[in-house]
């Protein structure tokens, strides 16, 4: 029996640094390299998700480009986190907007104290609605999967049949931001907890070639962290940062668009992010065609000799 190359796309999380992701689909379009599966985390299943469904990278930049406009994803929360990194980097502020970012920080700690997400169910669902089509997973046109975490069992749930919507909303629904998912027994949250770049899910949707993307954070170098809460989400970058190389090191390919100075909440960078990811597939071509071909060429020669075995020549 003939042996298929499959190429599948295991598309990591990253927040607005995701976007990059529409870069890498497009420069795979340009160079006419099939997609045969798609799996994605959080950013990476709403891009790879919606991609499945429209097969066309042109129309997945524009769509970004209204998205972001339409529902005003570069004010809030997502600009208030976002200048508060920057804000960090510069620490140079006058006294009134050293208060004002005093008094929001410490809004935020309160109100994720008090409730389970800073943003309602709706803020990430309606989106998602205007994007995609109310079908099935199973009628995308390309074979997709988006990974999710059970938040009470610990298990990580591959979401490949149903709603389209609803895997997208659990995949991403970034923990203490938005709410849970509640299906049965499960909430269903960001699979980034355990499979920041899903690997192991693309390969189980038959891919047999997988090019990873994975969206790096700025990990600084820290001498001193000012609250607890900074103690943490410290260490759970750290530890993330170590299970993201363990996973990469099962793909044949990966892909790391230069993304680390763009804020996970700054969706004001929608331009950017899509060229770095435009850009680093680009500087991949050559070694993606090439072991493409190498694996081709070896069950090529795999099928010659097992044929010669059979037929009793060797």
């Amino acid at each position: 029996m003939k042996q298929k190359i499959k190429v599948g796309l295991a598309l990591g999380g990253g927040g607005a640094r995701g976007l990059a992701h529409i870069g890498v689909l497009k420069a795979l379009e340009e160079e006419k390299i099939p997609i045969d599966a798609i799996a994605g985390t959080s950013m990476g299943a709403i891009v790879g998700g919606t991609y499945a469904q429209i097969g066309d990278s042109a129309k997945l930049i524009a769509m970004a480009h209204d998205l972001i406009d339409k529902f005003d994803l570069k004010s809030g929360w997502m600009k208030f986190l976002s200048d508060e990194w920057m804000r960090g980097e510069k620490r140079k502020e006058n006294l009134l907007k050293e208060l004002g970012y005093f008094v929001r920080r410490r809004l935020i700690y309160v109100v994720g104290a008090s409730r389970i997400s800073l943003e309602p169910k709706e803020k990430l669902l309606k989106p998602l609605k205007v994007v995609l089509e109310d079908q099935p997973i199973e009628k995308a046109k390309i074979p997709f999967a988006a990974v999710a975490i059970d938040l009470i069992s610990g298990k990580e749930v591959l979401l490949k049949e149903g709603s389209m919507i609803e895997a997208l909303y659990a995949s991403s629904s970034i923990e203490g931001v938005f709410p849970p998912l509640k299906v049965d027994n499960q909430l269903l949250s960001d699979g980034g907890v355990t499979s920041l770049v899903p690997v192991g899910a693309v390969r189980k949707l038959g891919a047999n070639f997988v090019i990873g993307v994975s969206i790096p954070e700025m990990i600084k170098r820290e001498t001193k962290l000012g609250s607890g809460i900074e103690v943490i989400l410290r260490a759970d970058a750290l530890t993330r940062e170590k299970l993201n190389r363990l996973m990469l090191n099962e793909c044949d390919v990966v892909i790391t668009p230069e993304v680390k100075t763009i804020h996970w909440a700054n969706f004001g960078k929608v331009d950017e992010c899509i060229q770095k990811g435009y850009e680093a597939t680009k500087i991949k071509i050559k070694e993606i065609k090439e072991k493409i071909d190498k694996r081709k060429s070896l069950w090529s020669r795999l099928r010659k000799n097992l044929a010669q075995v059979i037929s009793g020549k060797e």
